[in-house]
């Protein structure tokens, strides 16, 4: 099933909309993109000869026109993302009006294919720059409708990418690699693109088999010629998103029944698993099962239960998934009680005494905070672990101080469900936070750096847990409020349910993943709405319209059981009142 691509038109225009306000002058105006959190827009792909591609659409939400997003996404990061955003005029204008427009994009994928292979150097890492401008060519009246004709032109440059002072530095070059031309429509007073067209032509490298043996690298100039119509508003409905998704659980249910092995577990199903992968692919999938209403007694869970009931793995997230799987799954006699206080125990003896963090296990013995996070919510979920209160404070103490602010304020615009604030939003106001990293194994001691949205999802929910675990005296209560309130005005500020913030990473294929802990996190923080967005109605439409005809997400992949499993969490959270 080919995904289609998705546009994010997002822009940072001030004032009210119209064609004349107060202050401008006469017969001037000014364009903005309008659509409402809870609408969207829907496009059609059109041939060479105009005529719309069967199959190839996207949708636009509007909690996506923001400051935050201004880009083009794609369902899935290994289609081709353009590096440019369609941008209107940033001030007010008569009859015409040009203005520059230059953003970095660093494309960083697992696999290349296609006009991918450009950017992607054939699965390297290839940093770019564009650089260039549009010019309003015209304005059309159609009726009661005026008509915006926009053309964009721009040049790729180069970017070299280095560290100095143990942080990223990019180096623009004068190396250009290609050209993009735009066109596009806009309705004025809809602040809707009507219809739009990109030819881009990049310089690249395509690795081809060599008839001697091999493969090989060979220049190649690549061409990508694409054109966009808008064919309805709408609205997301609860009620036919519910009705949706019952059927796509019970789909994507039945495909994982289906993976099911002989002996209980899941796994690879083309190599033999380790004895750890298996244990963490099983947990995994009876922790997906089980939130989607799975019966803990039902003979899947019971047989998956039998084949984790076995000595605790190196890894620590084979551990975690391990205990929080037969937890939740719950101990049919004392016997299977105390195995899981034994892993418990076992989890709790891994913890690093100078940090009070977890590594990942094995061969990896940095501590990370990925895997305490893991370790933290398997300790909470385990019946009868014996978890000490210096466990939990260390917890608290590490995720409200391990922390960065950033330099923007922004307006806190979150909705609880009803009659459960999890934290303070008064005062409105809050400086975003990012949780930092410690590199000083890999790049120097001491060294930090900004982490992924993944750890910071996962930094909110252990400050969620270890808060929870512990009586806070009131100033306790207040640090952790407040970091949580920063934490959230951070997500809030980045909200997508295109990509993992921020755009265009490494981490950005991972997607759904980014979903099964988001999800789970949203719900324990009773957060039904950021920013006027219903993220669960969003990311379930998201997901609904890329399942594969079999049931599975990633049908015919490797990674096919995981992406599977991580989607049910989130529609499991979608379930839920």
């Amino acid at each position: 099933m080919k995904a289609p691509l998705l546009l994010a038109l997002c822009l940072a225009l001030p004032g009210p909309v119209g064609f004349a306000r107060e202050g401008q002058d006469k017969g001037t105006r000014r364009i903005e993109w309008k659509l409402a959190p809870g609408k969207t827009a829907l496009y059609q792909f059109l041939d060479k000869a105009g005529k719309p591609i069967r199959g190839q659409e996207f949708l636009l939400f509007g909690s996506e026109l923001t400051a935050s997003g201004n880009r083009i996404a794609v369902d899935k990061y290994e289609d081709v993302p353009l590096p440019f955003v369609f941008r209107l005029p940033p001030d007010p204008f008569k009859n015409s009006a040009a203005w520059e427009h230059s953003s970095p994009f660093f494309h960083e994928s697992g696999e290349t294919f296609g006009v991918l292979e450009a950017f992607a150097g054939g699965g390297g890492f290839r940093p770019v720059f564009i650089r260039g401008g549009y010019a309003l060519k015209s304005i059309q009246k159609k009726a009661d409708d005026e008509i915006a004709v926009i053309d964009g032109a721009f040049t790729f440059f180069e970017v070299r990418r280095d560290f100095a002072n143990n942080q990223p530095r990019f180096t623009l070059t004068k190396n250009d690699i290609g050209t993009l031309a735009t066109s596009i429509q806009v309705s004025i007073p809809r602040g809707l693109l009507l219809k739009a067209g990109w030819q881009m032509k990049v310089k690249g490298q395509e690795r081809i088999a060599d008839p001697r043996g091999g493969s090989r690298v060979v220049d190649r100039q690549f061409t990508l010629h694409e054109m966009i119509e808008f064919r309805e508003e709408g609205a997301l409905d609860s009620a036919k998103i519910a009705a949706a998704t019952e059927a796509t659980v019970k789909k994507a249910v039945d495909w994982l029944r289906k993976q099911q092995k002989p002996s209980g577990a899941w796994g690879a199903p083309r190599l033999p698993d380790a004895p750890g992968e298996a244990i963490s692919q099983t947990g995994l999938v009876v922790r997906a099962l089980l939130a989607c209403g799975v019966a803990p007694d039902d003979p899947a869970i019971a047989s998956a239960a039998k084949s984790l009931r076995v000595a605790a793995p190196l890894e620590t997230t084979a551990l975690a998934r391990q205990i929080a799987a037969l937890s939740l799954k719950g101990p049919a006699t004392p016997q299977e009680g105390d195995e899981i206080v034994k892993l418990a125990d076992e989890l709790l003896r891994r913890r690093e005494p100078r940090t009070g963090l977890w590594s990942a296990g094995g061969r990896n013995a940095a501590p990370n905070l990925i895997s305490t996070a893991q370790a933290l919510e398997a300790l909470a979920l385990a019946p009868g672990a014996k978890v000490p209160d210096e466990a939990w404070k260390s917890a608290l103490e590490h995720f409200t101080t391990a922390t960065l602010d950033e330099e923007k304020e922004v307006d806190l615009d979150l909705e609880f469900e009803k009659d459960a604030a999890t934290f303070p939003l008064d005062p409105k106001k809050a400086v975003p936070l990012v949780w930092t990293v410690d590199v000083g194994g890999r790049m120097g001691g001491g060294a930090t750096r900004r982490g992924s949205h993944f750890i910071h999802v996962a930094a909110l929910n252990s400050l969620m847990i270890a808060a929870g675990k512990l009586t806070l005296d009131p100033k306790q209560r207040q640090a952790a409020d407040l970091v949580l309130r920063k934490g959230f005005a951070n997500l809030q500020a980045r909200w997508t349910v295109r990509t993992v913030p921020p755009v265009e990473a490494a981490w950005c294929h991972q997607r759904i993943e980014y979903y099964g802990s988001l999800a789970p996190m949203l719900a324990r923080a009773k957060l039904d709405r950021i920013a006027g967005s219903d993220w669960r109605l969003e990311a379930a439409t998201m997901l609904l319209r890329e399942q594969g005809d079999d049931g599975s997400w990633w049908p015919g992949s490797d990674p096919a059981l995981t992406k599977t499993a991580y989607a049910l969490f989130l529609l499991g959270s979608v379930r839920k009142p």
